[in-house]
This record gives structure tokens, C-alpha cells and sequence, in this order.
């Protein structure tokens, strides 16, 4: 894991959505916008197991994320490993903790509730390892 300052690992931390990135088969990027956790070591993400990021990561576990904030940003360059036994994913969610809900903009009225969606397939989680963060545009 890349040496974090405090200012890095709060800033991580304290976000939840990122753009993460993998590669499609032909070279070209894939790009998700996603929720994540931060554990001060790794990050956890999630999705269905038939998703192209899923497809992409199973060819390559090679993956990137930007966490943005207005011009702040934080890139996150690592290998994931994806972790679909259903003990395994409870394990990783009792360390990482409950999920939070995804940001709204300050002052964003309540949302309507959503309309019953179709059932989800079947959900896989990724484990991101750090090779590499980029910090030092936090700031913008």
C-alpha cells in the first residue's frame, strides 16, 4: 500500500463515489460511476456479476479510480480481486462496515421513493488493492 498522508486517507474516506475505470477488451476504457469504502488500506466496491466492469476485471484486474470533488481529486491506481462466495462478501462488509447512502448535493430536496426495480443479478464484490495513489490535487 502507497504511503498516505492523513489529509489523503480522511479525504478518501470521508467520500464515497468515485469514476472507476477498467479496461474493455479491446484496450479502450470502461468507466462506472460507483460507490466505494475505504478501509485506510483497500478499497470495496461492488456490482453485478454479468456488469462489463466484472468482464473486463475477470481479463485484467488491473483498474483505476478518481475520486472527485468539485476540482479536487484523488486517483487510485491498483489490482482488484474479485470475491463472489457469499461468506467472503459478509466477511468483507463486517470489516469495511455498513454502506452508506450515495451523497446528495447540500440542500437537495428528498428523493421520491424509487420505482420497484427488476431483481439485480447476482452481486459480486471487488477488492481493490492500492499500487498507486495520486494525492496532491485535493486541493483543485
Amino acid at each position: 500500500m502507497p504511503d498516505l498522508t492523513p489529509e489523503a486517507e480522511k479525504y478518501l474516506k470521508e467520500h464515497t463515489l468515485c469514476v472507476f475505470a477498467t479496461g474493455r477488451k479491446d484496450g479502450s476504457p470502461q468507466q462506472s460511476l460507483i460507490g466505494y469504502q475505504f478501509d485506510g488500506k483497500q478499497f470495496l466496491l461492488g456490482g453485478q456479476e454479468t456488469s462489463f466492469k466484472m468482464k473486463n476485471l475477470r481479463r485484467n484486474p488491473g483498474a483505476s479510480m478518481a475520486i472527485i470533488d468539485g476540482r479536487g481529486e484523488v486517483l487510485v491506481y491498483g489490482t482488484c480481486e474479485l470475491v463472489d462466495d457469499p461468506e467472503a462478501m459478509t466477511k468483507l462488509q463486517e470489516r469495511f462496515g455498513p454502506r452508506a447512502a450515495p451523497p446528495r448535493p447540500a440542500g437537495a430536496p428528498a428523493a421520491a421513493p424509487a420505482a420497484p426495480r427488476p431483481p439485480m443479478g447476482k452481486r459480486v464484490n471487488i477488492l481493490l488493492t492500492p499500487t498507486k495513489i495520486i494525492a496532491d490535487r485535493m486541493g483543485g
